[in-house]
């Protein structure tokens, strides 16, 4: 459990989905994977820093508004320290200590909002539960500030949509570019359906290119659930994390895979790669979810590879398949690696941090900023150029 203060302290931390109860929060949470009451569990447990995880929300005559929050005094995972990313941009800084509106794993925030409610009403409900719980927070003095605008309150990895209705709602700080998420649309009646789909020839030359040499070296794919397959997997991740200068304890990465796969349960699926015989050289973690599969990890041996696309079939193409034959329009393929993904037919998204309490002082600097980072990501490759959507974009550069 990753805190050092008793829960329940402050009303809305003493379960993820205080105050509205599993059922109907995960009736709210719909298809948004890393919103759901069992992600949220494995948010509370995670080892790695010290949080607490809650909520706020509001019922209303049209309906009900909820949004996940953690409360964060030490987060090890550098994508969700906020404090880094304003660094990074070269804007005023902020205390890392704080209320981050979202889970602290996943890189999705959603506003959970019952169909038929008004959006900006909706998020008009939140921000007035967000400003009562930083006053009840600073007041029970879980964290050392004396005034509750003193107290950091940041969405992070938060949708084009979202933004827009929090904007409309009254937050005036314009919004910060975290990332670039990536979707690839999994549409038509199987596989050479799906590769008739992409955008131009030279992908579908290439996925078949990888393809064949993958097919010629004998491999083959098993699924299984996360449970029984975590500590490999574990293993193989710490390959991954140490091949690009992130080493981890294998130790840390398995009881955070086992812990993810007691909250998930049989919906953490696993999908192996190995040769005829062999034991597995490489693993995916991914969630078939609502009309979407979600990739959400992969990890090899990179010792027992024999160069032969190992990687883009086990990441991309077998998910793809795989959405195709149980009727998911799209594959969440996250963060990073744009270019990859972008050759591979992703759509291209930008997810924003947001200073929920913040003022417009730094407005024109935050602009310019996600402006330089589009002109960046676009000039990086043709492929992703195309793969923009640029409405989604184009309203905060």
């Amino acid at each position: 459990m990753n805190m050092t203060l008793s829960r329940g302290r402050t009303a809305g931390f003493d379960t993820p989905t205080e105050g509205l109860g599993v059922e109907e929060w995960d009736r709210l949470a719909g298809d948004h994977l890393y919103a759901t009451s069992g992600w949220l569990d494995f948010c509370v447990d995670d080892p790695g820093g010290r949080t607490l995880t809650g909520n706020v929300h509001a019922r209303l005559p049209g309906g009900t508004a909820a949004v996940p929050v953690t409360a964060v005094w030490e987060e090890n995972n550098g994508f969700y320290q906020w404090s880094r990313l304003l660094s990074q941009a070269g804007l005023t800084a902020a205390a890392p200590q704080g209320l981050l509106v979202g889970p602290r794993r996943g890189y999705q925030t959603n506003l959970l909002i019952s169909d038929g409610l008004d959006r900006t009403e909706g998020a008009s409900a939140l921000l007035d539960e967000l400003a009562d719980l930083r006053r009840r927070a600073v007041a029970d003095r879980l964290f050392d500030y004396g005034r509750a605008d003193q107290l950091p309150c940041r969405a992070m990895f938060m949708n084009s949509t979202d933004v827009r209705a929090l904007r409309a709602a009254g937050v005036r700080a314009e919004p910060v570019l975290c990332a670039a998420d990536a979707w690839i649309r999994t549409e038509g009646e199987d596989w050479h359906g799906w590769m008739r789909t992409l955008p131009s020839k030279r992908r579908g030359e290439l996925i078949r290119r990888d393809q064949r040499r993958f097919d010629s070296a004998g491999y083959h794919f098993s699924e299984l659930p996360l449970s029984e397959c975590y500590e490999e997997a574990a293993r193989m991740s710490q390959g991954t994390q140490a091949r690009y200068g992130q080493p981890a304890d294998v130790a840390v990465l398995a009881e955070s895979l086992r812990v993810q796969a007691e909250a998930m349960g049989d919906a953490a699926r696993v999908l192996m790669c190995a040769r005829k015989d062999g034991p597995p050289v490489g693993f995916l973690l991914f969630y078939r979810w609502g009309d979407a599969t979600f990739l959400k990890g992969a990890g090899f041996h990179y010792d027992q590879l024999v160069d032969v696309a190992e990687y883009f079939n086990l990441v991309y193409y077998e998910p793809v398949r795989d959405a195709l034959r149980h009727g998911r329009r799209w594959m969440h393929a996250g963060i990073a690696s744009t270019d990859t993904k972008a050759m591979r037919g992703a759509e291209v998204r930008p997810l924003w941090m947001l200073d929920v309490f913040g003022d417009a002082t730094d407005n024109d600097t935050i602009r310019a900023y996600n402006a330089a980072q589009l002109r960046e990501l676009t000039e990086s490759s043709t492929a992703v150029a195309k793969a923009v959507v640029e409405d989604e974009w184009l309203e905060f550069c």
